[in-house]
């Protein structure tokens, strides 16, 4: 058990593995519920403490009850409707979320997934109240699962940086992943209360990314926030002022400037998008050994 303990550790702890993290609480979450639910049914009052454990894990759209349990808007993001609803979630979320992690950063995928999961859970609440006090049928369910539109966000986030990105499917052929995002978006309005809240996911995922090349980090207060909770308790480190030696031949023979880039200098989210934006053209491939590193080094930076 110890190991298992620390093995849990050195997961959360590893830098740059915030996929893997993501996924396992996920997995954690949808264990420990499955346990609960496995002790609670010896039990001769299983229905109400059934009743009792799911009003306190999975969001209710109905705003009386979700108003006695607020706590659920973050606890429900990582709630799967099954097992195979975590398989695929889960896949899903290492095909995506790697692109998300490596053009951005792996703080930007966490922001995503679960910014785009609670605009997803307001976006259903809304369309639940309204069809609620409409004369519409109401065939949506009140408790919502959040796993699904939060990687859903992830997913539209891909599609927003990467469009015409290819994926290599059963290895059999090759798909563009805004096809095959659109394709999942549109079959999971078989069930109407998955429909909306994917639906809700995915504008926020494409929605952010747009708004990030415009300069607009609709995740900078929440990165805040948790870098500030990271960070709390920490002694404040001692300032160390370090120096760069730069090249003495500024100046050409010409009179004009020479400007020397290093590797580590300048990357900013500007080159970062001037790369996406190749990338969205001509395709990944199109970038050179050096820009690629580039990139990889302007993600790691923005991390």
């Amino acid at each position: 058990m110890a190991s298992v303990i620390d093995d849990l550790k050195n997961t959360f702890q590893k830098p740059n593995n915030q996929i893997v993290q993501l996924i396992l609480i996920n997995c954690i979450l949808f264990f420990v519920t499955i346990l609960i639910n496995f002790f609670i049914s010896f039990s001769a009052n299983y229905d109400a403490l059934k009743q009792l454990v799911d009003s306190n894990i999975f969001l209710n759209a109905n705003l009386n009850q979700f108003a006695k349990h607020p706590w659920t808007l973050g606890i429900f993001l990582f709630t799967n409707e099954g097992f195979l609803n975590l398989l695929f979630n889960s896949l899903a979320l290492f095909f995506f979320g790697v692109l998300i992690q490596d053009f951005i950063g792996g703080r930007k995928l966490i922001a995503v997934y679960v910014l785009g999961g609670i605009f997803a859970a307001v976006f259903y609440i809304t369309a639940y109240s309204i069809i609620s006090i409409s004369n519409l049928k109401n065939n949506l369910s009140p408790l919502i699962f959040g796993a699904q539109p939060a990687f859903y966000a992830v997913m539209f986030a891909g599609v927003a940086l990467v469009p015409d990105y290819e994926m290599f499917l059963f290895r059999i052929f090759r798909l563009k992943i805004k096809y095959l995002a659109l394709a999942f978006l549109l079959l999971s309005f078989f069930s109407a209360t998955h429909g909306i809240l994917n639906l809700g996911g995915s504008i926020f995922g494409y929605i952010y990314i747009k708004l990030l090349r415009m300069g607009i980090d609709l995740s900078s207060p929440f990165e805040s926030l948790g870098s500030w909770i990271k960070n709390f308790g920490k002694p404040k480190p001692k300032m160390k002022v370090s120096y760069k030696k730069f090249s003495t031949s500024t100046v050409g023979s010409d009179g004009t400037v020479n400007h020397q880039h290093h590797n580590d200098l300048d990357l900013d989210q500007s080159e970062v998008d001037a790369l996406l934006d190749k990338i969205s053209v001509s395709g990944y491939d199109s970038l050179s050994k050096e820009e690629k590193q580039r990139l990889f080094l302007a993600s790691k930076k923005l991390d």
